[in-house]
């Protein structure tokens, strides 16, 4: 079967969608996705994109490590304290 409807939401962009990634610098790549840089709005290719994201979420990861820490300690010196 073809697959007629593949890509149509690019063909009406500048290029299909092609361009200079705000992050990497390559240049005739796919920049389909908006991102926050330094205060500015960029687009961004996926692979971009998907960086980011990873790294925020290993982030989030270890804050919510670091975070109980601190307190479990915290709640073990008032009782002392007392």
């Amino acid at each position: 079967m073809s697959k007629a409807h593949r890509g149509t939401g690019i063909r009406n962009e500048v290029n299909h969608g092609r361009g200079k990634c705000g992050i990497c610098g390559k240049e005739q790549i796919k920049v389909l996705y908006e991102a926050d840089v330094d205060g500015n709005k960029v687009k961004i290719c996926k692979f971009c994109k998907a960086a980011m994201k990873n790294k925020a979420k290993v982030e989030a990861r270890q804050a919510k490590k670091a975070e109980p820490a601190p307190a479990a300690t915290e709640e073990a010196s008032e009782p002392a304290a007392e």
